[in-house]
């Protein structure tokens, strides 16, 4: 007797009767072959559920649920190797919107460093908008603090911890993973401040961050982050004002169709593409341009955490592998990147007039004007060739054109280097801000 060995599609139907000696194995692959049309919906392109239930199995919420609502909590420890001077911490299931105006929950960490602030003031509160840059649901920091090692370099969370801020750390990305929707992003992060400052912990007569001054700082992703809820906060969040009382912008990318000529099929590709896909997630209208290679890619890279998409620009394909249409020109692309981009609101493209920041500005960025060191006739660094300084400065102008109270700081390096030399510079400024060290009113140019 022979027994033949065959391949099908995972699914296949199985022979039957006794006579049949053939064993069928699965496709190896069946992963990298594209969907039938009829497959091809935006459910195949969203991210696994997570192991966590509020993500899996959110409760069910009164849509007319006010944003920022506490919907449940839980405690949480971070381990030394995440925060060495962790002391208290909890986790706020919290309401909030997504791009469209439709209610969406997101997790909130929150947490009492045990080193005391030494001011006279109540402990502020700093909102760390991480560089999440990720497509999975376990990439999220409510997932990496607490369960893995979780790597941010340069360590800004650990130096925020170690002078004594409350920290609210927001998976400002949502239940979608929606990495660079910076509608979406940025209601998350006021949502975020919003519980904190409510919180009570358990057995507590009252909130733990209720009277605190409140400051964010994000670079890259977190900056996307951090950029809109300063944006929006006076329409979506306008009891914020005078609350939040400032916003450190690092590395932030402004306007996506800037970066077709800088990051489109260079060895940043990986992290365009991600964050074009992470804009799907939000605009689903998008999915139906993508080509048999576009669903391939869409559906193996769901899960992606930060370091898989920037290895992902190892192979530099562009956007246009991905889809049959032309992504610089065409229409449905260019209403979605219009629609996200940060600096003048555009009525023309829904956003409101009123989408200015109140609180006073830092936009930091690697620039080719900061000198390396000290003194006259120091070198200067390449700036940053992905997300050019140009475009830092132009939103820094527009914000100020506009009314808000914006200070450029430029920094040595590109856009790796540059998250390092401004440790210092951001940090300052957001302990200047948090200690209500006043700012001058207007702008400031570097």
């Amino acid at each position: 007797m022979t027994c033949a060995l065959t391949a099908a599609p995972a699914g296949a139907a199985q022979p039957t009767g006794a006579a049949s000696s053939a064993v069928t194995v699965p496709d190896p692959f069946a992963a990298l072959r594209p969907a039938p049309e009829h497959e091809r919906t935006p459910e195949r392109y969203l991210p696994s559920p997570s192991p966590d239930p509020w993500y899996s199995s959110p409760p069910t919420v009164d849509p007319a649920t006010a944003p920022g609502t506490i919907l449940a909590t839980r405690e949480v420890t971070i381990p030394p190797h995440n925060v060495r001077n962790f002391g208290r911490g909890w986790q706020v299931l919290v309401q909030s919107t997504d791009s469209h105006d439709r209610p969406q929950q997101i997790v909130s960490t929150l947490i009492e460093p045990a080193t005391p602030w030494p001011g006279p003031d109540p402990r502020p509160l700093v909102s760390f908008n991480v560089t999440i840059d990720s497509l999975g649901l376990t990439c999220m920091p409510s997932h990496t603090l607490p369960h893995t090692l979780n790597l941010e370099l340069p360590p800004f969370l650990q130096i925020l911890a170690d002078r004594g801020y409350g920290l609210v750390v927001t998976d400002f990305q949502g239940p979608r993973a929606a990495y660079a929707a910076g509608r979406a992003n940025g209601r998350a992060v006021l949502d975020g401040i919003r519980a904190a400052r409510a919180f009570v912990p358990p057995g507590e007569a009252g909130p733990l961050f209720a009277d605190s001054r409140v400051v964010q700082v994000g670079y890259s992703g977190g900056g996307i982050a951090t950029g809109w809820a300063a944006q929006l906060q006076p329409v979506y969040a306008p009891e914020l004002t005078g609350v939040l009382v400032g916003s450190s912008v690092g590395g932030v990318p402004s306007d996506y169709s800037d970066l077709f000529d800088t990051m489109d099929g260079t060895i940043a590709s990986g992290l365009y593409r991600a964050a074009v896909l992470g804009l799907a997630r939000e605009y689903p209208e998008m999915y139906p341009l993508l080509n048999a290679t576009g669903d391939v890619i869409a559906h193996h890279l769901r899960d992606a955490c930060a370091a898989a998409n920037t290895a992902g620009g190892l192979i530099p394909a562009p956007l246009s592998a991905l889809t049959d249409v032309d992504p610089r020109t065409d229409p449905t692309v260019a209403a979605v990147l219009a629609r996200n981009r940060l600096g003048t609101p555009d009525p023309a493209h829904g956003a409101d007039p009123r989408e200015v920041p109140t609180g006073p500005v830092q936009v930091w960025h690697g620039d080719a004007a900061a000198p390396i060191g000290p003194g006259p006739g120091s070198s200067r660094g390449p700036g940053d060739p992905f997300v050019p300084e140009w475009t830092a400065r132009r939103l820094a102008d527009e914000w100020c054109a506009a009314g808000a109270d914006v200070e450029y700081t430029p920094v040595p390096g590109e856009h790796i280097l540059a998250a390092y030399t401004a440790v210092g510079p951001a940090l300052d400024w957001v302990d200047d801000r948090a200690r209500g060290v006043p700012f001058d009113s207007g702008c400031r140019p570097d």
